[in-house]
């Protein structure tokens, strides 16, 4: 039953998406069912019975021009359908599953990606929903016309030889059972070699992605890349053989059962019954022959097309479960939506561990951030200070403690409507396939002000002088990915490109993850000191490993092994001499060694 409802569940996809689909796959095969039903059942006895009878051939030729005539248009509504219809449906029904996939990637919570099983399940919804989709409509278009035959030759078989039909359901129940082991053995094939094949389509990336190009081409890090594809196909060649070779078997035992029923059994005795006892005419031999292997053939394909569509629920399965993902982090139905403004964030007691891992990442974190503050988050790398930016924007929830906005909890409060308040940059931002202005504004722009608004981010991130070198200044397309003519920006403009999406966007508060690590200190502090002019009055809190910059801040937290073990402003912590003291002058030191060289 559950694999009727998910065949049901996608049929039901593909009426929203492309009605015009299913009612041409429903047409042509009925017509075409109907064209072979008339030429087995009715044509080729009428053909023989105007022989014996001597009938003019100029009275058969006109019969037979009359049928080409009407199997031809049949066959040109299929030509239609193949070379029209199902091209561009398919990029409506593809476009609808992948919406949905999509949507749902994007509510599924942020540690989702940091759980294999998790790309198990997504990697075989994303494989196989497509083909599986179109599969479950030309196997359902399939069950139609099985059906249609089934009573056509079902109709002959009781007229002429009613006996010979428990014969055919005893041998259509065995094939069954065989068949039903067939797509087990298919299924848990294609399942056990899910993790082998995300492993493979890692290396296809990992080759063709400009992120990794230049360390491919400077460094031999590709033979252990290439040692685990080799070892991941290896393994699913080997799952493949062995629940191939069962597959294999029962294929054949049902292609053996199928035939011995019908040409060593029905057929001889349909012969044996017209030689010995004259039951009927040459012409009602042929009709009833075509009859009962019609209706063996037909009971074989209902077995097979059962078959198939069993296997496509077991898959679309995948797809389902995907769908119906719930994110852990639940949000209230009277959630709050906070207003754009000031706010007072704080931290109680905070601590954080990531799913899997053996201690945490955070603990014990108390930090008030006031309204209009400009916070600094610094320390060595690994110290937790990204962990600790993502909890506060609620991509993930704490494990103990509470985060609060305005003396309330951040969970009380609309994830989408809370998040909007921050304006964010990640160390590992991304520039997109689209124009400088949309990376700028993350969505497309829709009007003049919004421009105005790009061109002012941009002025205050200091990269619009080189925008305007560009072809299309603001409205030049970034990277190559679909357009050859793409720029392709360095990582320190990339960066000032990033940061510009915090001057555009109009938030509360700003986060600046080490978004300037590509940048010279000297070129780090003075985005910082534009940063802090273009966000007077809002709240900044920023993270970075240079301690040039956080003397821009007006209170500064110093983490290690996910604590805060320091804080005070710049000048307080310098009088106390602790780790913030040691690490500013060495850094200080360091950049004075560079100067002189």
């Amino acid at each position: 039953m559950k694999s009727i409802r998910n065949n049901l569940f996608m049929l039901r996809i593909i009426w929203r998406a492309a009605p015009r689909r299913i009612f041409w796959e429903l047409l042509f095969v009925c017509a075409d069912c109907a064209v072979e039903l008339v030429y087995t059942l009715f044509f080729l006895r009428f053909i023989i019975g105007c022989i014996e009878q001597k009938i003019a051939f100029g009275q058969i030729a006109v019969c037979i021009l009359g049928y080409f005539g009407v199997s031809a248009l049949v066959s040109c509504c299929g030509v239609y359908l193949k070379q029209a219809v199902v091209p561009q449906t398919n990029v409506l029904i593809q476009s609808k599953l992948m919406d949905m996939i999509y949507q749902q990637a994007l509510k599924v919570d942020l540690s989702c990606y940091e759980n294999p099983k998790f790309y198990d399940i997504y990697t075989q919804a994303n494989e196989e929903v497509l083909t599986r989709t179109t599969e479950i409509l030309s196997t359902m278009s399939f069950l139609v016309s099985i059906i249609m035959s089934m009573i056509g030759f079902g109709a002959a078989v009781l007229i002429y030889e009613p006996f010979i039909l428990p014969f055919l359901l005893a041998a259509m129940v065995l094939v069954q059972a065989v068949q039903r082991r067939f797509v087990e053995a298919r299924f848990t094939r294609r399942k056990a070699t899910v993790g082998e094949r995300r492993k493979m389509d890692y290396v296809n990336r990992v080759v063709y992605l400009q992120d990794y190009a230049k360390d491919l081409r400077l460094t031999h890090i590709f033979a252990p890349i290439l040692r685990n594809f080799h070892e991941a196909a290896k393994s699913s060649r080997e799952v493949s053989r062995r629940y191939g070779k069962r597959a294999g078997i029962y294929r054949i035992f049902s292609s053996v059962i199928s035939s011995l029923t019908v040409f060593l059994g029905i057929q001889s005795i349909i012969v044996y019954r017209y030689l010995v006892f004259h039951q009927y005419s040459f012409g009602v031999l042929t009709t009833v022959l075509n009859a009962a292997s019609g209706l063996d053939g037909c009971l074989g394909d209902l077995i097979w097309a059962g078959a198939r569509l069993n296997e496509n629920g077991a898959f679309i399965e995948n797809f389902r479960e995907f769908l119906s993902y719930q994110p852990k982090m639940k949000e209230k139905e009277d959630a709050v939506i906070p207003q754009n403004g000031r706010h007072d964030l704080e931290l109680k007691g905070v601590s954080f561990c990531y799913e899997g891992a053996e201690k945490p990442t955070l603990r014990h974190i108390n930090m008030k951030i006031l309204a209009g503050q400009k916070i600094a988050l610094v320390g060595h790398n690994g110290a937790g200070k990204s962990t600790l930016v993502k909890l506060l924007m609620r991509l993930y929830d704490v494990t103990e403690g509470e985060i609060l906005l305005d003396g309330i909890n951040i969970k009380e409060y609309q994830a989408k409507g809370y998040r909007s308040l921050f304006g964010t940059i990640f160390q590992d931002f991304k520039v997109f396939a689209a124009t400088v202005a949309e990376n700028v504004l993350l969505k497309p722009v829709t009007n003049q002000m919004e421009k105005e608004r790009v061109k002012e981010a941009l002025q205050e991130s200091g990269i619009y002088k080189k925008i305007q070198t560009f072809p299309n200044g603001m409205d030049s397309i970034l990277t190559k990915e679909f357009d050859e003519d793409g720029i392709l920006m360095s990582g320190g403009e990339s960066q000032k490109l990033a940061i510009a999406r915090v001057f555009a966007k109009d938030s509360s508060i700003a986060i600046l993850d080490e978004p300037s690590s590509a940048l010279d200190p000297i070129s780090e502090y003075e985005v910082f000191e534009n940063m802090m002019k273009a966000c007077k009055g809002k709240t900044v809190i920023f993270v970075s490993h240079r301690l040039s910059s956080a003397t821009l801040a007006d209170r500064i937290y110093m983490m290690e092994d996910g604590e805060i073990i320091e804080e005070g402003n710049h000048q307080e912590l310098i009088e106390k001499n602790g780790k913030y003291a040691e690490m500013f002058f060495k850094q200080a030191e360091k950049y004075r060694e560079e100067e002189v060289l």
